[in-house]
């Protein structure tokens, strides 16, 4: 059991907490998630200056342009923010309640940070690819655009063409992500009632 003390500059009781080697997986990726989105950013505001067609535009008519939106907001919400907070449920875990995740969890703990973050981000940027692609191949050829306006029959043509040959992957990707976020769930939890039961006895 942790003792309890004081030190200066920190009146109030402060833990002997023990570092939470998964907590600093789960930060660090959510860094290196947010390095990318930076660099995503970056590019589309470069796109949206200079690009031809301009992003812009892609959001601006909707449609299958739709995707792209969804896909970016999806990588803010997955790849950075969720796995960013998925570090404080493991700090909790290992440093404030002093339960090392071993055994099975540790799995559990992989399949949350791989498949749920790193696929997840996968499907997500994969969704704003063919958003771009399809948004960019509706728009008239006289902002750049590929022409396949809907006047043309330009819906069809870019889910038969583009959007089509995604909706197998990107689902694929969406199912290996809740797999990932299933499986660090029934991890975490069941880490979390056990340490709960331990700290009951420990008292």
């Amino acid at each position: 059991m942790r003792t309890l003390h004081t030190s200066p500059g920190h009146p109030w009781p402060v833990g002997d907490m023990a570092e939470s080697k998964w907590a600093e997986r789960f930060l660090a990726a959510a860094v290196v998630q947010g390095a990318i989105g930076f660099g995503v950013a970056s590019v589309l505001l470069y796109l949206a200056v200079f690009g031809v067609p301009a992003a812009s535009r892609i959001v601006a008519g909707g449609g299958a342009g739709t995707w792209f939106v969804v896909g970016v907001i999806g990588y803010g919400l997955v790849g950075i923010l969720a796995i960013a907070v998925s570090s404080l449920f493991y700090h909790h875990i290992e440093s404030a309640l002093g339960f090392p995740y071993t055994g099975w969890r540790k799995y559990a703990a992989w399949a949350h940070l791989v498949l749920g973050g790193g696929i997840g981000s996968a499907a997500a940027l994969l969704t704003a690819y063919g958003g771009y692609a399809a948004g960019a191949a509706m728009l008239p050829t006289t902002v750049g655009g590929g022409g396949h306006t809907a006047a043309t029959g330009g819906f069809e043509w870019v889910h038969e063409n583009i959007l089509g040959p995604l909706v197998v992957p990107i689902a694929g990707l969406i199912g290996l992500s809740l797999l990932g976020f299933f499986l660090g769930g029934v991890g975490y939890v069941t880490a979390w009632m056990a340490a709960r039961k331990t700290s009951s006895l420990a008292h």
